[in-house]
């Protein structure tokens, strides 16, 4: 038996009309209307951010190296999770590449480096020490400026 698809139509309307008929028949609502799934999310605005970042912006493999140790020993031992760190790297031809570090903007280090793995193991454990003292200063300035001494009314 062969059907043509206006045949299939009718023949899945009908059925779809006597199973509305049966449903009503037996006093069941035809139309029932759910009410839509309301997910609860808790948008606070410190679960947005991002927090601590380091960003890359290194050429070379001599930056990359330094990246690289500077990642892996880094450890934050603050509470502050709000900065940014970022290592830059400007080749020089025949002295090496000079590196920066940033901590939010704010130049912490610059230095020229040659291809020497043990001179880049040795100046990135100094960055990490430089960055986690830069941090712990930052920390205990902002715990002094919330104190009572520094916070005042507002009149003079």
């Amino acid at each position: 038996m062969k059907f043509d698809l206006m045949s299939m139509l009718l023949i899945i309307s009908v059925s779809f009309i006597n199973s509305i008929n049966a449903q009503t028949e037996a006093g069941e609502d035809t139309l029932q209307i759910t009410p839509p799934l309301q997910h609860e999310i808790a948008l606070d605005p410190l679960d947005l951010e991002i927090g601590e970042m380091i960003f890359d912006e290194t050429i070379t493999k001599v930056g990359r190296d330094f990246y690289d140790e500077f990642y892996t020993n880094w450890n934050n031992p603050t509470q502050i999770t709000d900065f940014s760190i970022t290592i830059k790297e400007m080749p020089m031809p025949g002295i090496g590449t000079q590196i920066t570090v940033l901590i939010d903007e704010y130049e912490i280090l610059k230095q020229f480096i040659r291809p020497n793995q043990e001179m880049i193991e040795m100046l990135s454990e100094y960055t990490v020490g430089l960055a986690t003292q830069y941090l712990v200063n930052y920390q205990e300035i902002q715990a002094q400026l919330q104190s009572e001494d520094q916070s005042g009314t507002g009149i003079f």
